[in-house]
């Protein structure tokens, strides 16, 4: 018997905060009629935003979004503004999370060239479901493939050659700054937030290019893989380069055998850290205690194999792959597809290194926020200086004179009634908040599997270790880590891990990656992983069917 994964958009409200108005509320903004979703995007933004981290995304992310793809050529250029109409946003906010707009990102992916709604929603988001806008069709669909076949290949080689030098520059960048501020007035403060706004504008609008070229790439593979008789695409994709989540696992193994020390180890990664993509939460570099305990379990942990072991182990299972994928094709297609998987081990790259610009953009806001919240309360603006992060940006800089207490406490109030709201993974409109899953009770049978997506391949048996917070992670030899989705920052928990389960997630998602570089089992986007399993459970992980099935309960 395994879990069914039917979503439920009906589930009655269950909560008093439901009827509360938040009309007011900046991170409440939903839509009224199309299909939207939590997944994907809660992997960078988990849990509830408050105003100043959701004030540095939106509207960044929304306006990147829309001019990729006028770039590309999918969207004429009079859709580049912002809308006024919330369901026609690719992005917005509802009850506090994050929300992607399923229907319309279906439409732009099924105006590209062998692109469909059905494809993107499966590597975005982990499913396809019912009832969403006709898949474009005709003249429809293919009206913009002139423009695409133009734009397209333009709009690439210009991302990719920003791309080379953006990291150095943004880590350069990142260093500088946060290590700058500590001494700022207010104003210094404000112009440094700002300026990190448009540093991470600048960083999403490459990362937005290339990961829209990423999700074609990954969907050409699968489509070969398939053809050539193999269960999937994900394992022939592997970085020639390693991501920097594979450098960050590098420098744990170096600091865990004292070849490095911690103010090295985050003057390179510093701006990590437990829900890392939330500006309210702390990086390593303001508190290395994590870092420390990494550390300890890395040195502790019996028979670990080092980097240059894994890195000669991963050539090798690409090559078996490869070599796989010839066998089931004719050799006109085998030229084809060792170009396709040349191109395609960029894809690894362009996600993780696209990511730590985004996020060393972020520690930047983080590290300003802080000093803007100092000096607000040291002049009574504030209460306290952690009050900064219930205020918007634009607040900051054109209301920094007021007093702001109110308003602030105002926020907070929200923000409590957000934190006991959950939400269904795909809905309509407003979305009715759902009952959370409670955990599996001692004495109860527990079903015998549950079932993802096979998003990195292997099978390997393993103890359950259901993870909530990156800091309070203890896993011990034979663990299966289980948890809600990952951000990089959990890159460095993986090599202690036999098997990764996410609740959500999709081939094109965090702990997918890096599982495949890490040549370890990862089943994706079960929804329910971290309530139907429990900690001590004997569980089997099958990478490639996206099966978890589970031996024996304790």
């Amino acid at each position: 018997m395994s879990r069914s994964h039917a979503t439920d958009t009906t589930t009655p409200p269950t909560n008093d905060h439901v009827s509360d108005d938040f009309s007011d509320s900046p991170v409440h903004v939903p839509g009224h009629s199309l299909r939207w979703t939590t997944a994907n995007v809660d992997e960078g933004l988990p849990g509830i935003v408050t105003p100043l981290t959701w004030s540095l995304y939106f509207p960044p992310t929304e306006q990147t979004m829309r001019d990729c793809w006028v770039d590309l050529g999918v969207m004429p250029r009079s859709s580049r503004p912002i809308p006024e109409d919330v369901d026609r946003r690719f992005l917005s906010v509802a009850f506090g999370h994050a929300i992607a707009n399923v229907d319309n990102m279906g439409q732009m992916a099924a105006r590209v060239p062998g692109g469909s709604a059905a494809m993107m929603e499966e590597q975005l988001f982990g499913s396809v479901q019912a009832g969403g806008l006709p898949e474009p069709r005709g003249w429809a669909k293919v009206r913009r493939y002139p423009i695409v076949a133009v734009k397209f290949p333009i709009a690439l080689r210009r991302a990719t050659k920003e791309f080379r030098f953006m990291a150095a520059e943004t880590e350069q960048w990142w260093r500088t700054t946060v290590n700058n501020l500590a001494e700022a007035n207010l104003e210094e403060a404000l112009a440094t937030l700002v300026e990190a706004r448009a540093m991470f504008e600048r960083g999403l609008s490459v990362h937005m290019v290339l990961s829209m070229a990423a999700q074609g790439l990954m969907g050409q593979v699968e489509n070969m893989a398939v053809a050539a008789g193999l269960p999937s695409g994900g394992e022939l994709i592997k970085s020639d380069e390693g991501t920097a989540e594979f450098e960050l696992v590098r420098d744990l193994w170096r600091l865990s055998r004292d070849e490095i020390d911690i103010p090295t180890f985050c003057d390179a990664h510093g701006y990590h850290g437990s829900r890392e993509g939330l500006v309210d939460s702390v990086a390593w570099r303001e508190n290395p205690t994590a870092v420390t305990t990494l550390v300890e379990r890395y040195r502790n942990r019996q028979g670990f194999e080092d980097v240059d072991a894994l890195v000669a182990r991963r050539r090798t299972e690409h090559a078996e792959s490869v070599r796989r994928l010839h066998a089931g094709l004719r050799p006109v297609r085998r030229r084809v597809a060792d170009v396709l998987l040349a191109v395609a081990s960029h894809v690894p790259a362009w996600r993780e290194t696209g990511r730590a610009n985004i996020l060393r953009g972020v520690d930047v806001a983080r590290a300003s926020a802080r000093v803007v919240g100092a000096r607000l309360a040291e002049s009574g603006r504030l209460h306290r200086p952690e009050d900064v992060f219930f205020l918007t940006i634009d607040e900051l800089t054109e209301r920094n004179s007021q007093d702001l207490t109110a308003l602030v406490d105002h926020r907070r109030a929200q923000h409590r009634a957000y934190q006991s709201i959950e939400l269904p993974h795909v809905w309509r409109g407003v979305p009715t908040p759902v009952t959370a899953t409670p955990p599996p009770i001692d004495g109860v049978a527990p079903e015998v599997s549950i079932s993802g997506l096979g998003v990195s391949a292997g099978i390997a048996e393993g103890v359950v270790k259901v993870i909530t917070d990156l800091d309070d992670a203890d896993l011990d030899d034979g663990t299966v880590m289980v948890c809600k989705a990952t951000d990089p920052s959990w890159a460095s928990l993986f090599p202690l891990a036999v098997a990764v389960v996410t609740d959500v997630g999709s081939a094109m998602s965090h702990a997918a990656i890096v599982c495949r570089e890490l040549g370890l089992p990862c089943v994706a986007n079960t929804r329910s992983g971290t309530t139907d399993l429990s900690d001590g459970m004997l569980v089997r992980v099958d990478g490639s069917t996206g099966v978890v099935e589970i031996l024996s309960a304790r």
